[in-house]
Parts: C-alpha cells; structure tokens; sequence
C-alpha cells in the first residue's frame, strides 16, 4: 500500500473501472469524472476541485493531456505527475482528422458506440481476444454514450501542445506507454517523457492504448518504482 493521495483521470468514455486494478495500490484514491465537463478548462477545474491540498496525478489518454494541463497550471498541487498513454505534442492532424469526422457521424446520428471492430486499432491482439476486457470499455461507455462522446470529443479537439511548457515543469513526471499502442505511439510518449527535467519513461510490452487494463500488473510496477524512486 502507498501511503499517498492519488487522484486518478479517465480517458474518453472512461469512468473508475478502467482504474480498477490501480486505485488498490493507494491508502487513499479519488477518480474525477471527466464526462460531463464543456471544455478543457471545466476538466481542469474538476481536478481542482478534489478537497486534498497535493496529490499523485495520474491521466489516461485524454485523462493524461488533462493531467499535463492541471501540472502546469496548479504544480503546487502535484506531488508527482503520471501521464499514460498520452502524450504531450497536442493531436497528430491525422487524429484530429478522425475526430472530426467521429463528430459528424454522432452529429449525423449515425453513432453506435464503441464497436469491436474498432478495439481492434486500440488493443494488443492478445488483450482483444479477452472478452471481458472488452466488455469492460463497452459498458464504461454507458447509455449515454452518444452525448458524452460528443460533449468530450468537443471538449479537447484543440488540445495545445505542451512540450515547450513541459519542458520548465519542475515536479517528477512518469510517462508510460504501450509498447504497441497504435493510437499514441511509444515515440511520441518517448519523446515528451525527454523533454521533461524530471520525466521518466515506463515501456509496457505487449500492450496497446488501453494499459490499464491490458498489462494492470506491469503499470503497477512501474507506478510502484516511480513513486519509490527506484
């Protein structure tokens, strides 16, 4: 047990469950929902709103951009950041491409939530062949899944780039990646744990985008270490 405050962010269509083998290791653990929040600015000010002065921060996907964004705003508030799966160089203009075109498919009412089909561009082979690990993601998705994707996917279309500022960040930071993430490659994580004086970098084999879920025990590890200072 780590004796420490963690305060864990969400992905997209996330709710606690993607944290659930990770909220164990932490005495006390909180996991902000980012789901019904307008804008990047009222995802950071719900993190803002945890009633505990400082805390470990750790973000997932666009919980990790949130995260990066909360950091260098509030670092007093940060005892240690940990970004996973997520990167710091804004959206690669082919993603942000596919968003767009994912925001007027929904608008379009054509949205019929997270297939398998397209898990398969976000799981490592072995971990898409899991079917509760799949169902896991289609039920944190939730009946309403239509407007939370929407409302998120809005909300964080013109994520900054945030290397430059990274690079003055002063607090320790662990960037961890899927050794086979499709979606945010290792070398765009690689790249953002370098420029942070203090960041590290955690390689997940194995693994796609969804690392909490996928390789729970290894993540642990590597939160583990960090924290440790090992």
């Amino acid at each position: 047990m780590i004796n420490k405050v963690a305060v864990f962010l969400p992905g997209t269509l996330c709710d606690e469950r993607l944290f659930a083998a990770q909220v164990r290791l932490f005495s006390q653990a909180i996991v902000v929902d980012l789901r019904h929040s307008d804008s990047v600015d009222q995802m950071i000010e719900a993190v803002g709103a945890v009633n505990v002065a400082k805390f470990v921060l750790l973000g997932f996907s666009m919980g990790g951009y949130i995260a990066q964004e909360f950091a260098l705003k509030y670092p007093e508030r940060v005892e240690k950041l940990i970004v996973m799966g997520s990167s710091s160089e804004g959206y690669p203009e082919e993603e942000k491409r596919i968003v767009e075109s994912s925001i007027e498919i929904i608008k379009k009412g054509k949205f019929t939530g997270i297939t398998d089909k397209r898990l398969k561009e976000y799981l490592y082979p072995s971990s898409y062949e899991n079917t509760e690990l799949r169902q896991v993601i289609h039920d944190m998705a939730g009946p309403d899944a239509k407007e939370v994707y929407l409302r998120q996917l809005r909300a964080t279309l013109d994520r900054r780039e945030l290397k430059h500022e990274m690079n003055h960040l002063s607090l320790p930071a662990l960037f961890v990646g899927g050794a086979d993430d499709k979606i945010v490659p290792f070398t765009s994580i690689e790249r953002s744990a370098n420029v942070v004086p203090k960041g590290q970098l955690a390689k997940i084999s194995e693994c796609g985008h969804f690392i909490p879920l996928e390789q729970p025990e290894a993540l642990n590890k590597s939160i583990t270490d960090f924290l440790n200072n090992k």
